[in-house]
């Protein structure tokens, strides 16, 4: 875990906790959900006494910062407060301690008091329809010639909608088809018993729809179980372009048979 500073959200974990409480909040999951989900996974971060201390200020801080402080909660963290920040702080900075043991002083006061700007959530805006979903094969037009990628992901919420394109090595002076997506290679490995991508164009839904009138959509495919091995955000065609392009022997990339990550597809019919 990366420590950036005292302050309560400077570090991995405090920056995970707040946006997860923060994120949730503002897409409308209630308040009740988001402290079960986190106390479910204490274990997993407190495990030792300087995580526990890291963990719980994070939580009742973000959970200050949306007006939803539990009491359970806060009395936990108090208690954590009281004891002193842990001598770990020590070891990242010989002044990090007492400044550290400053900060807890602070969200001590907050904790007692309820935030009098607490977070809203936003207004629900117009309702956004996908592009395209998950398993969908999509033709590519460049200037003068066409590629072919599968959307691995589609993350949809209130507030975003992001898409992840797996993009193939195929390029051709003719619109693929879905024999020309099978029959062609992408950079992929395996995780376990799911296949991990490696190759991943990372668009949010306003970016994307700049470009829309470039895609077409010409099969769906079911996937076998996949995982996304890089996020790697894009906005352009010409990141598109390079992703299909990339160098195999400088890449270090391995790569598979398309049809491998295949149970089954349907085609479009024109």
């Amino acid at each position: 875990m990366a420590i950036d500073g005292v302050k309560i959200i400077d570090s991995d974990t405090g920056y995970d906790i707040y946006n997860y409480v923060i994120g949730s909040y503002k897409d409308g999951v209630s308040v009740d959900k988001i402290v079960e989900t986190m106390l479910a996974e204490e274990k997993d971060y407190c495990i030792d006494d300087f995580y526990s201390e890291i963990y719980w200020t994070a939580l009742a801080y973000s959970l200050w910062k949306i007006g939803h402080l539990p009491d359970d909660v806060k009395e936990k963290t108090i208690g954590i407060i009281k004891k002193g920040a842990d001598e770990f702080w020590l070891e990242i900075d010989g002044n990090a301690l007492k400044q550290r043991q400053k900060n807890l002083d602070k969200l001590a006061i907050q904790l007692e008091n309820e935030n009098p700007k607490p977070i809203k959530v936003p207004k629900s805006k117009i309702i956004r329809k996908p592009y395209f979903k998950t398993g969908d094969v999509l033709a590519i037009k460049f200037d003068d010639e066409y590629g072919v990628s599968f959307v691995s992901y589609v993350d949809e919420g209130p507030r975003k909608i992001e898409y992840h394109l797996a993009c193939t090595r195929l390029l051709q002076n003719e619109k693929p088809n879905i024999d020309d997506f099978i029959n062609s290679e992408i950079a992929c490995g395996k995780q376990n018993t799911s296949y991990c991508l490696k190759t991943d164009c990372w668009f949010n839904h306003k970016e994307l729809g700049l470009i829309i009138d470039r895609f077409e959509k010409i099969a769906r495919v079911e996937l076998e179980d996949c995982v996304l091995g890089i996020l790697s955000p894009a906005s352009t065609l010409e990141d598109i372009y390079s992703e299909i392009s990339i160098d195999k022997k400088t890449s270090n990339l391995k790569f598979k048979d398309t049809w491998e990550l295949i149970r089954g597809f349907e085609v479009n019919e024109t």
